[in-house]
């Protein structure tokens, strides 16, 4: 485990009471933090890429 990868660093600050959450439920499914962590920007960041593919097709000029 923790050995090289491809992947970027981010650093995020949030209050305790989130942190201590993400631990339980990275803990009840047998993952770590930070790959919980990223799984939620992934589904995030696919949900603005489908918003904004929407909007993009709302606003086509005529």
């Amino acid at each position: 485990m923790g050995g090289k990868t491809d992947l970027e660093r981010v650093v995020a600050y949030v209050p305790f009471e989130w942190k201590k959450e993400l631990e339980t439920w990275a803990q009840t499914d047998e993952r770590s933090v930070s790959w919980l962590v990223s799984k939620l920007i992934e589904k995030a960041l696919q949900e603005r890429r489908e918003q904004q593919s929407t909007t993009e097709v709302v606003n086509v000029p005529r």
